[in-house]
């Protein structure tokens, strides 16, 4: 399995993305967070260049909300860095990262909602690529959440040993990214 997740500039299809992170999981494997975080693909993308040549789009909501964030999230997705790769290179980073795993048109791939599929999906399709992630495979965290746990914040508890909330850095892409991983597989009651 995968779990996806990206950083972008707005709400829609067409936003500019910052970042996009990756992880492939096996429950069967009882992965730790720090596992999840260290085995991460993470890529940071040209903003300009998707602003000017590519024509996506920016919220001005967004943007304020980025400047309310934490100063690692910002400095990991929203400021411009000398490691920002152009869309067309992001795409295919990720692809050769989900093909060292398992074939990823055949495999679930997790998202926390449908935004990230939806900006994925329109850029792949602005580019003219061939998707990553077949769009059948793509479900989403907070439905599977909410039928393993009686808690519907979106957020339960995380049952396995010597993880903590404070190791998770929201909104940076991989930390998001293992933490729904670790609640899809360590959330429910019955665990301990």
């Amino acid at each position: 399995m995968f779990i996806f997740d990206i950083e972008t500039l707005g709400k829609d299809s067409s936003s500019v993305i910052l970042s996009m992170a990756c992880i492939h999981f096996d429950p069967k494997d009882r992965p730790s967070y720090s596992d999840l975080v260290q085995s991460a693909f993470f890529v940071k993308l040209d903003v300009e260049d998707q602003i000017k040549r590519l024509k996506r789009t920016t919220m001005k909501s967004t943007m304020i909300w980025w400047s309310k964030q934490c100063e690692n999230a910002r400095n990991k997705s929203f400021r411009p860095s000398t490691i920002d790769v152009a869309a067309e290179d992001s795409i295919e980073q990720l692809r050769e990262y989900s093909k060292k795993f398992e074939d990823p048109k055949k495999t679930l791939v997790w998202a926390r909602g449908n935004l990230d599929q939806l900006v994925l999906d329109s850029l792949e399709e602005q580019l003219e690529v061939p998707e990553v992630f077949h769009f059948s495979k793509w479900r989403d965290v907070r439905t599977a959440l909410d039928f393993i746990s009686s808690d519907t914040s979106g957020y339960p508890k995380v049952n396995y040993e010597g993880f903590n909330i404070n190791m998770v850095t929201k909104h940076d892409p991989v930390h998001d990214c293992a933490f729904d991983a670790m609640m899809l597989m360590y959330s429910s009651e019955d665990q301990t």
